[in-house]
């Protein structure tokens, strides 16, 4: 028995994960997807697929989850925010198939963003800002009683939702940003815990802005678990730049989250008239670098004012438009 035993010539390990990605890859196919039209990385955990195409029939995706629930391993495949599909174990994510619908033409001409912040307090204030034939989109803060009707009226009235993310400011506790905010001395998993049970609370988020966060967004190290998250979740973040020393847009680069930075703040002055001006201020900013972005308030001035100027934004070619258009054209220009 001591001479050496020839070792069999084994065929290539088929490892559990490897017979998944066999059956993600018949699902694609199945889906008729062109090849150029699927971007992998599967070089970390978890594994991406970016498809370019409409989110699957449900019958197609009843029968991938069958598929994936009959490999030995205990799998299992979950739908998650903005158009993803997600194959877990033991609550960990493995690979999420992320689907991007090609967008509408992008509009020619200047493009303006407005975003209002602090919603999900009143439902009376979300149908004032439906109202506008101008699309505004949506923030809200998931801790307010209303949130989630806020997000399902928005859903349902096409208008972008994001998730308004509480993070520390300066100056707290006299500044307050609440208890269930992200703060700098959390453990990233906490960090990360918090964030995702504000994403699993509010409905149609596609990206997340800060509220508040000017100590939160100067520290590199607390914002990684946030823009981790977003990576996987394919969200989008938008730094509403409450500090001057924001690492937020650097960091969300970093990890590949499509990012934007706030140009203008349309109502630091609640008057009317100051509030016209800032718009008007906004227009200016996007004419000279082609988009550009405002935040504003649910204050009954802000209304005012966005009712009275957006229409004449509009007829002087303006195209009001969500983030993820701004993102579009942004991706085209850098020629991604």
């Amino acid at each position: 028995s001591s001479a050496p035993v020839p070792k069999p010539v084994e065929k290539p390990q088929v490892g559990p994960l490897k017979k998944v990605h066999a059956e993600v890859e018949a699902f694609l196919a199945a889906l008729n997807v062109s090849g150029n039209d699927i971007q992998r990385d599967l070089s970390y955990e978890p594994a991406l697929y970016m498809l370019e195409g409409a989110f699957p029939a449900p019958e197609l995706v009843d029968r991938f989850k069958a598929r994936i629930q009959q490999l030995p391993g205990d799998y299992l495949v979950r739908f998650r925010e903005s158009n993803s599909l997600a194959v877990e174990k033991n609550r960990r994510t493995l690979i999420v198939l992320h689907f991007v619908s090609p967008g509408p033409d992008l509009p020619d001409g200047p493009l303006v963003t407005i975003i209002m912040d602090d919603l999900g307090r009143s439902l009376y204030t979300a149908e004032a800002l439906l109202a506008l034939p101008q699309a505004v989109t949506f923030a809200i803060i998931p801790g307010e009683a209303q949130a989630v009707q806020v997000a399902e009226l928005a859903y349902a009235g096409d208008r972008e939702v994001m998730l308004h993310t509480p993070m520390e400011p300066q100056g707290y506790p006299a500044v307050n940003p609440g208890e269930d905010a992200l703060f700098v001395e959390y453990s990233d998993q906490e960090i990360r815990r918090r964030l995702d049970q504000f994403l699993a609370y509010i409905p149609h988020v596609t990206g997340i802005n800060n509220h508040m966060g000017s100590r939160f967004t100067e520290d590199a190290r607390a914002l990684t678990p946030v823009m981790k998250s977003l990576q996987e979740k394919g969200l989008f973040f938008v730094d509403s730049r409450t500090t001057g020393r924001t690492l937020a847009a650097e960091t969300a680069r970093r990890y590949n989250v499509p990012t934007m930075e706030r140009d203008v703040f349309l109502d630091n002055v609640a008057e009317v008239d100051a509030i016209v001006t800032q718009i008007l201020k906004l227009e200016a900013k996007a004419r000279k670098q082609g988009m550009a972005i405002g935040i504003c308030h649910p204050y009954p001035e802000t209304l005012e004012a966005l009712r009275r100027e957006l229409p004449g934004l509009v007829e002087r070619g303006i195209s009001l438009v969500p983030v993820s258009v701004l993102l579009q054209k942004q991706a085209l220009a850098q020629g991604s």
